[in-house]
């Protein structure tokens, strides 16, 4: 599967507990530009910038896609350079919890 076609997944993927109240923009920075915005329990995923995004990861497709199906740490990913976050660390830390990986596969 692709990084896009898993991106497009997310909505089925996200977790409404844990992003009740949350209203959030991730900008992916992949082949394709792509942002998702967390709104309330929901998320919408856009492709194309945003205006002002509070979260930006770049990475290449193939080390999306291994991040989203949990088959590479975003730490580990972080410190040899494969993943560039800017914005918000506090929400690149809540990521796993707003979404469900095992919807993604």
């Amino acid at each position: 599967m692709s990084a896009l076609e898993l991106l497009n997944k997310l909505p089925v993927a996200i977790n409404p507990q844990a992003t009740a109240g949350v209203n959030r923009t991730i900008q992916f920075n992949i082949s394709q530009p792509v942002y998702v915005s967390i709104h309330d329990g929901a998320c919408d995923v856009t492709q194309g910038t945003a205006d002002a995004a509070d979260l930006s990861l770049a990475m290449s497709d193939d080390d999306l896609v291994s991040l989203l199906t949990g088959k590479l740490d975003g730490m580990a990913a972080m410190m040899t350079g494969r993943l560039k976050l800017k914005g918000d660390m506090g929400l690149a830390t809540q990521l796993g919890r707003y979404f469900d990986a095992g919807k993604l596969q």
